[in-house]
Protein backbone atom coordinates (compact mmCIF):
# COMPACT_ATOMS: atom_id res chain seq x y z
CA UNK A 1 0.00 0.00 0.00
CA UNK A 2 1.63 3.30 -1.00
CA UNK A 3 2.05 6.01 1.60
CA UNK A 4 0.02 9.18 1.21
CA UNK A 5 2.81 11.37 2.54
CA UNK A 6 6.24 11.34 0.89
CA UNK A 7 7.93 12.21 4.19
CA UNK A 8 6.45 9.09 5.79
CA UNK A 9 9.42 6.74 5.30
CA UNK A 10 9.06 3.90 7.79
CA UNK A 11 12.46 2.48 6.89
CA UNK A 12 14.23 5.55 8.35
CA UNK A 13 12.92 5.22 11.90
CA UNK A 14 14.48 1.97 13.11
CA UNK A 15 12.98 -1.34 14.13
CA UNK A 16 9.72 -1.72 16.05
CA UNK A 17 9.89 -5.49 16.49
CA UNK A 18 12.61 -8.08 16.03
CA UNK A 19 11.98 -11.77 16.68
CA UNK A 20 14.70 -14.42 16.59
CA UNK A 21 13.54 -18.04 16.78
CA UNK A 22 10.73 -17.03 19.12
CA UNK A 23 9.09 -20.15 20.53
CA UNK A 24 6.21 -20.65 22.92
CA UNK A 25 5.24 -24.13 24.05
CA UNK A 26 2.19 -24.84 26.17
CA UNK A 27 1.97 -28.05 28.18
CA UNK A 28 4.53 -30.81 28.65
CA UNK A 29 5.55 -34.05 27.02
CA UNK A 30 3.05 -35.61 24.66
CA UNK A 31 0.49 -32.93 25.53
CA UNK A 32 2.78 -30.05 24.59
CA UNK A 33 1.75 -27.65 21.84
CA UNK A 34 3.99 -25.16 20.04
CA UNK A 35 1.89 -22.03 19.68
CA UNK A 36 4.93 -20.28 18.17
CA UNK A 37 7.61 -22.34 16.44
CA UNK A 38 10.99 -20.59 16.05
CA UNK A 39 9.39 -17.49 14.55
CA UNK A 40 11.70 -14.96 12.90
CA UNK A 41 10.31 -11.52 12.04
CA UNK A 42 11.39 -7.94 11.64
CA UNK A 43 8.93 -5.04 11.60
CA UNK A 44 10.06 -1.47 10.97
CA UNK A 45 8.70 1.50 12.87
CA UNK A 46 5.74 3.09 11.16
CA UNK A 47 4.47 -0.09 9.48
CA UNK A 48 0.86 -1.25 9.65
CA UNK A 49 0.93 -5.03 9.98
CA UNK A 50 -2.00 -7.37 9.54
CA UNK A 51 -1.42 -10.70 11.32
CA UNK A 52 -3.67 -13.06 9.41
CA UNK A 53 -4.51 -16.60 10.41
CA UNK A 54 -7.27 -18.81 11.80
CA UNK A 55 -7.86 -19.44 15.49
CA UNK A 56 -4.93 -21.35 16.93
CA UNK A 57 -2.35 -20.00 14.48
CA UNK A 58 -0.39 -18.15 17.18
CA UNK A 59 -1.60 -14.58 16.67
CA UNK A 60 -2.82 -13.89 20.20
CA UNK A 61 0.16 -15.68 21.73
CA UNK A 62 2.53 -13.47 19.75
CA UNK A 63 0.77 -10.27 20.80
CA UNK A 64 0.79 -11.36 24.43
CA UNK A 65 4.55 -11.94 24.29
CA UNK A 66 5.19 -8.60 22.55
CA UNK A 67 3.18 -6.81 25.23
CA UNK A 68 5.05 -8.54 28.04
CA UNK A 69 1.99 -10.38 29.34
CA UNK A 70 3.39 -13.80 28.45
CA UNK A 71 6.93 -15.14 28.58
CA UNK A 72 8.38 -17.00 25.62
CA UNK A 73 9.73 -20.51 26.05
CA UNK A 74 12.85 -19.65 24.06
CA UNK A 75 14.12 -17.21 21.47
CA UNK A 76 14.45 -13.44 21.53
CA UNK A 77 11.87 -10.67 21.32
CA UNK A 78 13.07 -7.05 21.02
CA UNK A 79 10.40 -4.34 21.07
CA UNK A 80 11.21 -0.74 20.10
CA UNK A 81 14.92 -1.54 20.30
CA UNK A 82 14.88 -3.18 23.74
CA UNK A 83 14.42 -6.71 25.05
CA UNK A 84 10.74 -7.05 25.85
CA UNK A 85 11.61 -7.59 29.53
CA UNK A 86 13.08 -4.05 29.67
CA UNK A 87 10.43 -2.28 27.64
CA UNK A 88 8.69 0.83 28.94
CA UNK A 89 5.04 -0.28 28.89
CA UNK A 90 3.99 3.34 28.34
CA UNK A 91 5.31 3.03 24.77
CA UNK A 92 2.58 0.47 24.01
CA UNK A 93 -1.11 0.83 23.33
CA UNK A 94 -2.92 -2.48 23.75
CA UNK A 95 -6.47 -3.60 23.00
CA UNK A 96 -6.94 -7.32 23.32
CA UNK A 97 -10.04 -9.49 23.05
CA UNK A 98 -10.76 -9.12 26.78
CA UNK A 99 -11.37 -5.46 27.57
CA UNK A 100 -9.07 -3.68 30.02
CA UNK A 101 -11.79 -1.24 31.07
CA UNK A 102 -13.15 -1.07 34.62
CA UNK A 103 -16.89 -1.78 34.23
CA UNK A 104 -17.72 0.24 37.37
CA UNK A 105 -16.34 3.46 35.87
CA UNK A 106 -17.51 5.63 33.01
CA UNK A 107 -15.64 5.79 29.73
CA UNK A 108 -14.27 9.20 30.69
CA UNK A 109 -13.09 7.95 34.09
CA UNK A 110 -11.38 4.92 32.54
CA UNK A 111 -9.49 7.05 30.06
CA UNK A 112 -8.47 9.67 32.61
CA UNK A 113 -7.22 6.93 34.94
CA UNK A 114 -5.00 5.64 32.16
CA UNK A 115 -3.76 9.17 31.43
CA UNK A 116 -2.71 9.52 35.07
CA UNK A 117 -0.96 6.14 35.01
CA UNK A 118 0.93 7.25 31.90
CA UNK A 119 2.03 10.45 33.64
CA UNK A 120 0.24 12.72 31.18
CA UNK A 121 -0.25 16.35 32.19
CA UNK A 122 -3.77 17.62 32.83
CA UNK A 123 -3.68 19.56 29.56
CA UNK A 124 -2.48 16.56 27.55
CA UNK A 125 -5.01 14.31 29.29
CA UNK A 126 -7.94 16.53 28.36
CA UNK A 127 -6.73 16.96 24.78
CA UNK A 128 -6.06 13.25 24.39
CA UNK A 129 -9.43 12.34 25.88
CA UNK A 130 -11.28 14.72 23.57
CA UNK A 131 -9.46 13.38 20.51
CA UNK A 132 -9.87 9.72 21.45
CA UNK A 133 -13.59 10.07 22.12
CA UNK A 134 -14.15 11.97 18.88
CA UNK A 135 -12.21 9.47 16.76
CA UNK A 136 -14.17 6.55 18.16
CA UNK A 137 -17.48 8.47 18.05
CA UNK A 138 -18.02 8.15 21.80
CA UNK A 139 -18.17 11.81 22.81
CA UNK A 140 -21.87 11.65 23.69
CA UNK A 141 -21.37 8.40 25.64
CA UNK A 142 -18.34 9.53 27.65
CA UNK A 143 -20.21 9.56 30.97
CA UNK A 144 -21.86 6.16 30.50
CA UNK A 145 -20.63 3.43 32.80
CA UNK A 146 -18.81 0.68 30.92
CA UNK A 147 -21.05 -1.96 32.51
CA UNK A 148 -24.04 -0.46 30.66
CA UNK A 149 -22.41 -0.49 27.22
CA UNK A 150 -23.09 -2.94 24.43
CA UNK A 151 -20.21 -5.16 23.35
CA UNK A 152 -19.54 -2.97 20.31
CA UNK A 153 -19.47 0.26 22.31
CA UNK A 154 -17.19 -1.28 24.95
CA UNK A 155 -14.88 -2.39 22.15
CA UNK A 156 -14.71 1.15 20.78
CA UNK A 157 -14.01 2.51 24.26
CA UNK A 158 -11.17 0.01 24.66
CA UNK A 159 -9.68 1.17 21.35
CA UNK A 160 -9.91 4.78 22.53
CA UNK A 161 -8.07 3.79 25.71
CA UNK A 162 -5.35 2.00 23.74
CA UNK A 163 -4.54 5.08 21.64
CA UNK A 164 -5.16 7.82 24.21
CA UNK A 165 -1.49 8.44 25.05
CA UNK A 166 -0.24 8.29 21.44
CA UNK A 167 1.87 5.14 21.95
CA UNK A 168 4.74 4.31 19.63
CA UNK A 169 3.46 0.77 19.08
CA UNK A 170 -0.22 -0.21 18.97
CA UNK A 171 -1.14 -3.88 19.46
CA UNK A 172 -4.67 -4.88 18.52
CA UNK A 173 -6.08 -8.40 18.83
CA UNK A 174 -9.14 -8.77 16.57
CA UNK A 175 -9.94 -5.04 17.04
CA UNK A 176 -13.28 -5.12 15.24
CA UNK A 177 -14.71 -8.08 17.14
CA UNK A 178 -18.28 -7.31 18.17
CA UNK A 179 -18.60 -4.32 15.84
CA UNK A 180 -21.29 -4.02 13.19
CA UNK A 181 -20.13 -3.60 9.55
CA UNK A 182 -20.37 0.21 9.61
CA UNK A 183 -18.50 0.49 12.91
CA UNK A 184 -15.91 -2.00 11.65
CA UNK A 185 -15.25 0.12 8.59
CA UNK A 186 -14.96 3.28 10.68
CA UNK A 187 -12.53 1.55 13.01
CA UNK A 188 -10.30 0.55 10.09
CA UNK A 189 -10.53 4.07 8.65
CA UNK A 190 -9.42 5.42 12.01
CA UNK A 191 -6.46 3.06 12.12
CA UNK A 192 -5.48 4.11 8.60
CA UNK A 193 -5.56 7.76 9.65
CA UNK A 194 -3.47 7.09 12.77
CA UNK A 195 -0.97 5.15 10.72
CA UNK A 196 -0.63 7.73 7.99
CA UNK A 197 -0.71 10.97 9.99
CA UNK A 198 0.98 9.98 13.26
CA UNK A 199 3.55 7.47 11.99
CA UNK A 200 2.44 4.90 14.56
CA UNK A 201 3.38 1.25 14.26
CA UNK A 202 0.27 -0.94 14.28
CA UNK A 203 0.24 -4.72 14.64
CA UNK A 204 -3.31 -5.97 14.23
CA UNK A 205 -4.42 -9.59 14.33
CA UNK A 206 -7.43 -10.72 12.33
CA UNK A 207 -8.93 -13.76 10.64
CA UNK A 208 -10.79 -11.58 8.12
CA UNK A 209 -9.09 -11.05 4.76
CA UNK A 210 -10.87 -7.76 4.10
CA UNK A 211 -9.37 -6.35 7.29
CA UNK A 212 -5.87 -7.68 6.62
CA UNK A 213 -6.02 -6.16 3.13
CA UNK A 214 -6.29 -2.68 4.66
CA UNK A 215 -2.82 -3.00 6.21
CA UNK A 216 0.32 -2.28 4.23
CA UNK A 217 1.96 -5.60 5.05
CA UNK A 218 0.36 -8.96 5.81
CA UNK A 219 2.09 -11.64 7.87
CA UNK A 220 0.29 -14.98 7.63
CA UNK A 221 0.67 -17.34 10.58
CA UNK A 222 -0.06 -21.05 10.46
CA UNK A 223 0.70 -23.36 13.39
CA UNK A 224 3.06 -20.80 14.88
CA UNK A 225 5.09 -20.22 11.73
CA UNK A 226 5.11 -17.48 9.12
CA UNK A 227 3.93 -18.94 5.81
CA UNK A 228 3.68 -15.66 3.85
CA UNK A 229 4.86 -12.10 4.34
CA UNK A 230 4.37 -9.11 2.06
CA UNK A 231 2.13 -6.38 0.74
CA UNK A 232 -1.44 -7.66 0.17
CA UNK A 233 -1.38 -6.97 -3.56
CA UNK A 234 2.02 -8.60 -4.01
CA UNK A 235 0.98 -11.74 -2.12
CA UNK A 236 -2.09 -12.11 -4.33
CA UNK A 237 -0.02 -11.64 -7.49
CA UNK A 238 2.30 -14.44 -6.39
CA UNK A 239 -0.38 -17.07 -6.92
CA UNK A 240 -1.60 -15.76 -10.28
CA UNK A 241 -3.60 -13.03 -11.97
CA UNK A 242 -6.94 -14.84 -11.66
CA UNK A 243 -8.47 -17.71 -9.73
CA UNK A 244 -10.93 -20.11 -11.34
CA UNK A 245 -13.66 -21.43 -9.03
CA UNK A 246 -16.04 -24.32 -9.60
CA UNK A 247 -18.80 -25.12 -7.12
CA UNK A 248 -20.27 -28.21 -8.78
CA UNK A 249 -20.28 -30.99 -6.18
CA UNK A 250 -19.53 -33.78 -8.66
CA UNK A 251 -16.64 -31.99 -10.41
CA UNK A 252 -13.43 -34.05 -10.56
CA UNK A 253 -10.45 -31.82 -11.43
CA UNK A 254 -7.41 -32.96 -13.39
CA UNK A 255 -4.46 -33.88 -11.20
CA UNK A 256 -1.81 -31.79 -12.97
CA UNK A 257 -3.13 -28.23 -13.17
CA UNK A 258 -2.80 -26.87 -9.62
CA UNK A 259 -6.33 -27.51 -8.38
CA UNK A 260 -7.05 -27.02 -4.66
CA UNK A 261 -10.21 -27.59 -2.68
CA UNK A 262 -11.12 -24.42 -0.78
CA UNK A 263 -14.31 -24.55 1.27
CA UNK A 264 -17.08 -25.67 -1.06
CA UNK A 265 -15.23 -24.88 -4.29
CA UNK A 266 -12.40 -26.22 -6.40
CA UNK A 267 -9.92 -23.47 -7.30
CA UNK A 268 -7.12 -23.14 -9.81
CA UNK A 269 -4.88 -20.21 -10.87
CA UNK A 270 -5.48 -19.14 -14.49
CA UNK A 271 -4.31 -16.32 -16.74
CA UNK A 272 -7.81 -15.03 -17.43
CA UNK A 273 -11.13 -15.92 -19.02
CA UNK A 274 -9.34 -16.92 -22.22
CA UNK A 275 -7.08 -19.40 -20.45
CA UNK A 276 -7.17 -22.84 -22.16
CA UNK A 277 -8.28 -24.43 -18.88
CA UNK A 278 -11.29 -22.09 -18.74
CA UNK A 279 -12.14 -22.59 -22.40
CA UNK A 280 -11.98 -26.37 -22.03
CA UNK A 281 -14.30 -26.34 -19.01
CA UNK A 282 -16.77 -24.02 -20.73
CA UNK A 283 -16.83 -26.35 -23.72
CA UNK A 284 -17.96 -29.05 -21.27
CA UNK A 285 -20.71 -26.69 -20.05
CA UNK A 286 -19.28 -26.63 -16.54
CA UNK A 287 -20.39 -23.60 -14.52
CA UNK A 288 -17.49 -21.58 -13.20
CA UNK A 289 -16.33 -18.13 -12.12
CA UNK A 290 -13.03 -16.36 -12.73
CA UNK A 291 -12.12 -13.81 -10.06
CA UNK A 292 -9.11 -11.93 -8.76
CA UNK A 293 -7.31 -13.89 -6.02
CA UNK A 294 -7.80 -12.84 -2.41
CA UNK A 295 -5.66 -13.24 0.68
CA UNK A 296 -7.82 -16.26 1.52
CA UNK A 297 -6.59 -17.92 -1.67
CA UNK A 298 -3.03 -17.05 -0.75
CA UNK A 299 -3.40 -18.55 2.72
CA UNK A 300 -4.81 -21.81 1.35
CA UNK A 301 -1.98 -22.22 -1.12
CA UNK A 302 0.74 -21.25 1.36
CA UNK A 303 -0.52 -23.24 4.35
CA UNK A 304 -2.68 -26.03 2.95
CA UNK A 305 -5.48 -24.90 5.28
CA UNK A 306 -8.52 -22.69 4.90
CA UNK A 307 -8.82 -19.61 7.09
CA UNK A 308 -12.30 -20.62 8.11
CA UNK A 309 -11.80 -24.36 8.47
CA UNK A 310 -9.13 -26.13 10.56
CA UNK A 311 -9.10 -29.20 8.38
CA UNK A 312 -6.45 -29.54 5.67
CA UNK A 313 -7.52 -28.65 2.15
CA UNK A 314 -7.24 -31.14 -0.67
CA UNK A 315 -5.05 -30.64 -3.69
Amino acid sequence: MPHDHPEHDVRSHGTALSLDKLTKIFGHGKRSLAALDELDLKIDRGEWIGLLGPNGSGKSTLLNIISGQLAATSGRCDVLGKPVENLDRGALGVAFQTTALDPRLTIRENLLDLARLQGMSHEDSVAGLTEALARTELTERADDRVATLSGGLARRADLARAMLHHPDLILLDEPTGGLDPIARQRCLDHLAEVHQTQNRTIIMSTHLVEEAARSERVIMLHEGRCVADGAPEALCREIGDWILRIYETDFEPPSDEGWTRQGNAWTCPVSGSDDPVVEDLLSQQIELSVLKPTLADVFVRKSGQSLGHPEAVRS
